[in-house]
Formats: C-alpha cells, structure tokens, sequence
C-alpha cells in the first residue's frame, strides 16, 4: 500500500513521538536535508542522530493537523517534552518516492532558551 506525503509525514511524526529511531530513519532519503530554528543538518545520518538525540526529551506529540499534495506535507502538533514543556510545532516535509528529501521544523524558541538560560545560570 503506497502512503501519500502527508500520511508519510503522520507516520514520521509518531515514530519520533515513541522514539523508534529505526523506523523514524526508514523514512529518510540518503540525502535529506533537515532545517529547525536550532540546526541545520544534511544526510541521514546526521539528521537521524539528532533527532535521535532530542527524541528523549520528548514525552509525547499530539497531531493538530495535517495536509498535503503529492510531493509536500505539514504536520502540526504539541509535543510535550520534559525540559521544555510543551512545545507547538509545524514540520514542512517534502517527499519524493516515498522518503523525505526536506524537513524544515519551526517552533518558538522562547522554552528553549529559557531553559539554556536557566542551565547557564547554574
């Protein structure tokens, strides 16, 4: 069964809510290229170590909305995470041949900084 991008993009979004790193990267072109307003990576290696890495602040993600065509998608959702709270997100997926080439996440950085803040007082 072939998953249009924005089902594509759902499934994605849950694989990084439970951490299931394997089947998160399953979802990567070779070559794909990460955005956020805290790093920019390319390769799926780099973007999965990442990923991996902030996945476990993440307690949970609650999808708002998701739309698409046939080569782009955006998810919307809360992710709850412990350090930070919660955070509101939009992720802009671009995929072509059933894997992301493009994932560019967007989400105030305020609880982030915050927390650094915080961490860099200590």
């Amino acid at each position: 069964m072939t998953q249009n991008p924005a089902e594509i993009a759902v499934a994605f979004v849950e694989a990084f809510a439970r951490k299931d790193i394997d089947t998160l990267s399953g979802y990567f072109a070779a070559d794909v290229v990460f955005e956020s307003p805290k790093v920019q990576l390319a390769g799926a290696e780099a973007v999965t170590e990442a990923m991996g890495q902030f996945a476990q602040a993440v307690l949970s993600i609650d999808i708002i909305a998701a739309f698409g065509d046939d080569e782009h998608a955006i998810v919307m959702y809360d992710m709850k995470t412990g350090p930070f709270g919660t955070l509101r997100a939009a992720d802009h997926f671009v995929i072509k041949d059933g894997k992301i080439v493009s994932d560019q996440l967007v989400f105030d950085t305020h609880e982030l900084r915050k927390f650094e803040a915080a961490q860099a007082a200590q």
